[in-house]
């Protein structure tokens, strides 16, 4: 039995070094690595934490390309979920605010730093008559179904960005020959 525990215990420490390091991504990592917009859009992402958006359907919208069609209070509503750690890609830039797809239909979401949070990349939420918590997903209107969604934010490996800034240090430049 003791030997059953040990193997156990080796094995989750294993996986745990195998794991990746994922840390937020805010506003000193930006400019201490002095990320670019081109730069940036070479990182892959991951969502912090899960995002639930919902939406009213009108009486002329028939189908759904994406997420789930549910009944809330005798509405229609369609939701989409990006669950906590999915991977997304920069799509575009608006000054500091970051559009990231999660999905291979090219919608987005909009990240900018969050003063309040750090610096980090938190999803841009807005108010719309006085009721905060309402997202642009692409070109469509969706209203964050919970308060944690507000505070989701992005995520990228540390490991591969050391690597990135340790190659950046190694550049010695060029002179010219006498």
């Amino acid at each position: 039995m003791r030997v059953f525990y040990l193997t156990l215990i080796a094995a989750g420490l294993f996986l745990a070094s195998c794991s990746e390091a994922l840390s937020p991504y805010t506003t000193s990592v930006q400019r201490s690595a002095n990320i670019g917009e081109e730069q940036v859009k070479q990182i892959q992402f991951y969502l912090s934490d899960d995002i639930v958006m919902q939406r009213q359907l009108s009486a002329t919208e028939t189908t759904i390309t994406e997420g789930e069609l549910k009944i809330v209070g005798g509405r229609e509503v369609q939701e989409i979920v990006i669950p906590a750690g999915t991977p997304g890609v920069v799509t575009g830039l608006s000054g500091n605010i970051l559009h990231v797809s999660f999905d291979a239909n090219g919608e987005y979401l909009r990240f900018g730093p969050n003063p309040g949070a750090g610096g980090r990349y938190t999803v841009m939420a807005y108010d719309k008559n006085g009721i905060y918590g309402y997202v642009m997903y692409g070109t469509t209107e969706f209203k964050l179904a919970s308060y944690n969604n507000h505070y989701a934010h992005l995520l990228l490996d540390m490991e591969r960005y050391d690597e990135i800034t340790k190659e950046r240090r190694e550049v010695s430049g060029r002179t010219l020959s006498p």
